[in-house]
């Protein structure tokens, strides 16, 4: 089994720490079209929402308060023949960025989230993360990321070793943003106002499941997605921008497994103890479209 922790929720605090912005918000949505079950005859559409909203604030010259909300909401049928499900998540961030000399800084990240198809706060619906990441800055141009992101997910502990950099180049045209093995981007400015790009995305989350008829222990789902999108973005103001993407996803799946159906622990992309038995039908794989605002204010 593959897998593959989105950190689209934190991903922005990232970018504050090792480049020249801060993405303040981001609202995106994203659909598929119809995609066939492997077994039935019978098809779901993917829809998803996704809101993040970042408040930094600056304590001292070294030192930077970070706060932010998230949410999100995907509608998919998650088996043959059945009503669509609302999987929904909900939760905050809290951490700090602290610049230890010219060369070193840091982010140490805390992430509560509700993640259901109930937003109720319960302990079956509540899961934990914590990031610890660092940055180098060998040049002006270039900074390497290394790190740890710990998650209580719904099968167990996930624990995800964190490798990046960003680079951009002399002319400041060309950008490259890599946080491994989540994400990758790369773009290159066309003009002021348009720039070609594209991206990576290794997603991956669990939601505990309150309405469900397939076990009376409780149930939960394991989502998991490779996307691979070019894109083109629009600058629309100063601080706005638009992104559209048309890509393909692979791997997509939403797997549901019996509440106490765990596995040991999990190790970036290695399972340990993973004897679990799947009760759903899975979907194909297929095409997506993304439309991608955010507000990104400049230190330059």
């Amino acid at each position: 089994m593959k897998y593959i922790l989105s950190i689209a929720f934190f991903c922005i605090v990232f970018q504050g720490a090792s480049q020249n912005y801060f993405d303040i918000a981001n609202l995106t949505y994203i659909d598929t079209p119809a995609n066939n079950f492997k077994v039935s005859n019978d098809q779901t559409a993917v829809n998803e929402l996704n809101l993040e909203v970042n408040f930094p604030v600056v304590l001292s010259k070294k030192t930077i308060l970070l706060t932010g909300l998230f949410a999100n909401k995907t509608r998919v049928s998650l088996d043959a023949n059945v009503s669509n499900s609302n999987l929904q998540v909900l939760g905050f961030n809290l951490g700090i960025n602290k610049t230890f000399n010219d060369k070193w800084s840091a982010t140490f990240m805390v992430y509560p989230k509700i993640s259901s198809d109930n937003l109720a706060l319960s302990s079956d619906n509540l899961q934990l993360g914590f990031l610890s990441l660092f940055i180098k800055k060998k040049r002006t141009n270039l900074k390497y990321k290394y790190g740890v992101f710990v998650n209580t997910e719904e099968f167990g502990l996930a624990v995800i070793p964190i490798f990046g950099l960003y680079y951009l180049s002399p002319n400041k045209k060309f950008e490259t943003k890599l946080t491994l093995p989540f994400l990758a981007d790369i773009n290159y400015e066309l003009n002021k106002k348009f720039w070609l790009g594209f991206r990576f995305d290794g997603i991956g989350t669990s939601y505990n499941l309150n309405n469900q008829n397939y076990s009376n222990n409780g149930a939960y789902v394991s989502k998991n997605s490779i996307e691979f999108a070019p894109y083109l973005r629009f600058k629309m103001s100063k601080s706005l921008y638009l992104n559209t993407k048309l890509g393909y996803a692979f791997g997509r799946n939403y797997k549901v497994f019996d509440a106490d159906d765990k596995i040991d622990l999990a190790v970036t992309s290695f399972y340990f103890g993973d004897n679990r038995t799947r009760l759903n039908e899975g979907f194909s794989d297929g095409a997506i479209f993304k439309i991608e605002l955010f507000y990104r204010l400049h230190f330059d």
